[in-house]
């Protein structure tokens, strides 16, 4: 008898099937819609025809559509090119299916054709993912399997614990008509090769693994859990950057590494290599970096070691400075005509009399100086590490300069150069936004 997790849905929403034409997605629509009025649901369907099979993945598609239309349940059908997405991106055809797939689920949801995706994974599914992972040296997280639920609830599985003899028995006591897709029985698929070669055999010797499994993953789960709110607590996010103490134990360091990347961005195709290294880095000097994924970069700040996204900057760009909103990048420096000087959180004054006219916004330079408060000139080079500037940002910085003169520094001061004093008569006033 399958058993329906009806913990993962909400009276009054739409649930849409993903719906391939196979036993298991067949099943789940058929299931799903006998139990609609009593979970107070909207089934509906999606198909993504994948563009992999040629005639006969057009064929399941229409067998889709045929079937819901006998069934009165509204589809949506996306088409994609799962091939020359793959070859774009370095994917293997797996991935690049598995990614565009989950496109078109999100975009579903997003354009309001329902509230939530419902897959039709069961135990055996859990159970060949949990070995897959475990081959391929997963780490804790891995062997959870597949979640119940995912993406913040927008994709759940609500018949993840029903075996796959008890779906193919309510298909055939219900005599329910489904498609066959070739490419499940092709062995050079690494999931195919463990659920037709492995997985006999490990039933042979251990008839019920795939319940073990599933208790394992229950387990792991709970565990993994508890460690993700510890690493959560230690983890830092400040204006789109994200802080990992170096202090922390490699159990919490990994979860806070994994927590970071999602946070930027990169939900996959990151593993224990990319985690190893950033915890090498730890133990590294101030302003060692380290490259990961999708822009991604990593630095060794004091006690931190630090992940954010970088954006492309021209190094070369100026802009000559102006009263009103100057445009460098993506940020904005508003210089302001102001009356007085008046200490003011993210605001800095100086003396427009004392400033050259050549002035212009820009990044730093070689050969950069300031004149630092306290009397005397130093190198640019020097005043931010004194101020303890992060390597990574003291390239960042934007400047007000007059050739390798320095008035301003983002973030930072002015120069004593520009102060204010009693004579100042002309005061401006740098915000940045």
């Amino acid at each position: 008898m399958i058993t329906l997790n009806k913990k993962l849905f909400c009276s009054g929403e739409t649930v849409a099937v993903a719906l391939s034409g196979g036993e298991d997605s067949v099943c789940l629509l058929h299931f799903l819609r006998r139990t609609a009025k009593e979970l107070n649901i909207k089934v509906v369907a999606i198909n993504v025809e994948h563009g992999i099979r040629g005639e006969e993945s057009l064929k399941d598609t229409s067998f889709c559509i045929r079937l819901c239309q006998e069934l009165g349940v509204e589809i949506k059908v996306f088409t994609v090119d799962a091939p020359t997405f793959a070859a774009k991106n370095g994917m293997s055809l797996e991935q690049a299916a598995r990614k565009l797939r989950y496109d078109c689920f999100f975009e579903a949801i997003e354009c309001g054709f329902c509230h939530k995706i419902a897959t039709a994974h069961h135990l055996s599914d859990n159970a060949e993912t949990i070995l897959f992972n475990l081959f391929r040296g997963s780490s804790l997280t891995g062997l959870k399997g597949i979640s119940a639920s995912a993406y913040g609830g927008k994709v759940i599985r609500p018949i993840l614990s029903a075996k796959k003899a008890d779906i193919d028995d309510y298909v055939i006591k219900n005599g329910i008509e489904y498609v066959t897709d070739g490419t499940n029985f092709d062995t050079a698929y690494t999931r195919n090769a463990i659920r037709l070669e492995l997985v006999p055999k490990i039933k042979s010797i251990f008839p019920s693994f795939e319940s073990s499994l599933d208790r394992l993953s229950e387990s792991v789960g709970k565990d993994d859990e508890f460690l993700y709110g510890l690493a959560m607590e230690n983890l830092i996010e400040e204006s789109g950057e994200y802080k990992i103490p170096v202090k922390l134990e490699y159990p919490l360091f990994s979860r806070c590494v994994v927590l970071a990347l999602k946070g930027l961005g990169v939900e996959k195709d990151y593993d224990n290599r990319h985690i190893d290294a950033l915890f090498d880095l730890a133990t590294n000097q101030t302003g060692r970096k380290a490259h990961l994924l999708n822009g991604v970069r990593a630095v060794k700040e004091y006690e931190f070691i630090v992940l954010r996204k970088e954006t492309a900057l021209d190094k070369n760009i100026e802009v000559a400075f102006k009263i009103g909103d100057n445009e460098i990048g993506d940020k904005i420096i508003r210089v302001q005509k102001a009356g007085e000087f008046k200490k003011e959180s993210g605001a800095w004054f100086l003396d427009l009399d004392k400033l050259p006219k050549d002035c212009v916004f820009r990044l730093k330079k070689e050969g950069d100086r300031i004149e630092k408060f306290g009397g005397g000139e130093v190198s640019l080079k020097k005043y931010l590490t004194d101020k303890k500037v992060p390597s990574y940002q003291k390239e960042r910085k934007i400047l007000l300069a007059s050739q390798n003169k320095i008035f301003w520094v983002e973030d930072i001061d002015v120069s004593y150069a520009v102060k204010i004093d009693k004579t100042s008569r002309n005061i401006v006033k740098l915000t940045i936004s």
